[in-house]
């Protein structure tokens, strides 16, 4: 799931739209099924790439489909030229246009806006749609728990990232520690890394990591004697990480009105304090993000590839809808009255829940209340704890011992994820199993992911009959008065999206 701030680094670029006049997409088997008289057919193939072809035709026992054309890699740089023949099990995804702008931005198309037929729910409800970066669960034998989310901003090769979640839920018991990462999303996924970080804990707290990405001891944990939101009390919603959250329903005339949480904490120790907080977005930004896309309609994929060309001049204008949303901000109630902001959390995606540490100002200070200020209705908090801050700490890397796919060893999908020359590509419905090796005396550690990736999001037809490019303009140019002008209209929709998003889940799990 992505933030849309991300999509949104193209404010300045004109708002032009392809010359696509009628699309079909289809699965390999039915390939025949679209018109020849179409002047590109393009294959999106199962390890990244895209093949664009013209004047094709399908083989004898449709094994293949032959035409002239190029091959772009996962860069959408041409890789070849010419007359080639496209193994028809190396498809994941066809899709045709009578009319193309090029055969470049045809392959970019592909990945960008491509569109397979999805669910009923889909269809009827397109910004409900489920979406997702790459999923990780751990399997405990038992049952498999979701995790993370990886590099959920990374929207485009150019804005790769490294992403660390917290695998505060994670306690093995052997050697070993096993993971699954999923595709359940029309999306593809490009996955770099997927490395276990191991940070020894003290036997009495646990490990966080702040903002700058430092990992701390943090002791003493003590949850919160009372917590009151708008609503009320709310306390019994944020005392334990298990899933029942605190969260409530956006602004109907505004997407970015505030709200806080007042927290009291009884212990009145002194000494360096921190914030533990485990929260996940709710699925306003997802709204936001498609509605973004729905906006932009044909022009998707070009500005998306306008952002790859001039990643570096057009990156700094990012962050208008993100800036406006913001995280969760926390500050602390002096001692002479008055609250101070300690700092702001808070990560892309509603599918899984992280924890975050905010060291709090005044070392010798003690720490009574507390506040979380947030957007209303976007963020879900489960968990918040007040701690000591003890020593930094630094993790082990622990890399994957073994990969498999459908049971098997994949030794190759291993390579990709230990940083080889290429990444593991993910389609809707890909599933693989990432086994690391534990260090001795395991419980004694905290574990975080660390993924390195980017994912592309593939655009929906229903996304496609809303293209307004004054108010995709608007979203750039004035994003406070979009999260204004949006207000109605999500307010219609929230009250089945959740039901709605997960129910059309690309892969039932």
């Amino acid at each position: 799931m992505v933030v849309v701030s991300i999509l949104l680094a193209t404010a300045a670029a004109p708002l032009g739209c392809a010359k696509t006049v009628r699309r079909q997409t289809v699965t390999p088997e039915n390939v025949r099924s679209i018109p020849h008289e179409t002047a590109f057919l393009k294959a999106h193939l199962r390890d990244g790439s895209v093949c664009v072809l013209s004047h094709w035709s399908v083989t004898a026992g449709d094994a293949a489909v032959e035409g002239d054309g190029e091959r772009l890699d996962l860069n959408r740089n041409t890789t070849f030229s010419g007359h080639m023949s496209v193994p028809m099990d190396s498809v994941a995804l066809f899709e045709s246009n009578v009319v193309q702008s090029s055969p470049a931005m045809a392959a970019y198309t592909v990945l960008l806006a491509g569109t397979v037929i999805g669910t009923i729910l889909c269809i009827t409800h397109p910004k409900s749609c489920f979406g997702s970066c790459p999923t990780f669960y751990w399997e405990d034998g038992r049952k498999d728990l979701v995790q993370a989310e990886a590099f959920s901003s990374s929207v485009a090769p150019c804005l790769e990232a490294t992403d660390v979640d917290a695998l505060y839920r994670v306690s093995p018991s052997g050697s070993s520690l096993r993971l699954r990462v999923t595709n359940e999303a029309y999306e593809t996924h490009v996955i770099r890394r997927a490395d276990v970080l191991a940070a020894p804990k003290p036997a009495d707290g646990r490990i966080a990591r702040d903002p700058s990405g430092a990992f701390w001891q943090i002791r003493g944990l003590e949850t919160p004697r009372a917590a009151t939101a708008p609503e009320g009390d709310c306390t019994p919603s944020v005392t334990s990480f298990d899933g029942i959250e605190r969260f409530s329903a956006a602004d109907s005339a505004d997407l970015a009105a505030r709200e806080t949480v007042d927290l009291e904490f009884a212990s009145e120790g002194a000494g360096p304090a921190g914030l533990v907080v485990a929260a996940r977005q709710t699925l306003l930004t997802t709204y936001l993000y498609y509605q973004t896309l729905a906006f932009l309609g044909r022009s998707a994929a070009s500005w998306m590839a306008d952002l790859e060309r001039r990643a570096t001049t057009l990156r700094p204008l990012a962050g208008g809808l993100g800036r406006e949303m913001g995280g969760i901000e926390v500050s602390v109630l002096g001692a002479e009255g008055g609250w101070t902001r300690a700092g702001t959390v808070g990560e892309t995606g509603p599918i899984a829940t992280d924890v975050y540490l905010v060291r709090l100002p005044g070392a010798a200070t003690p720490m009574r209340r507390v506040r979380l200020r947030m957007a209303r209705g976007a963020w879900r908090v489960d968990y918040v704890a007040l701690g000591r801050v003890g020593e930094r700490v630094e993790p082990i890397r622990l890399s994957p011992v073994r990969v498999t796919r459908d049971g098997a060893e994949d030794e190759a999908a291993r390579q990709s994820l230990t940083g080889g020359v290429k990444p593991l590509v993910t389609s809707p419905g890909d599933a693989y199993g990432i086994e690391y090796r534990l260090p001795p005396s395991p419980e004694r550690y905290e574990y975080f992911l660390e993924a390195r990736g980017y994912y592309l999001e593939w655009m929906r037809d229903g996304w496609m009959k809303e293209e307004n490019a004054e108010r995709a303009r608007q979203i750039f140019m004035d994003p406070r008065g979009a999260l204004r002008a949006l207000a109605p209209e999500f307010k219609t929709a929230e009250p089945h999206m959740e039901s709605l998003f997960w129910a059309s889940r690309y892969v039932k799990r």
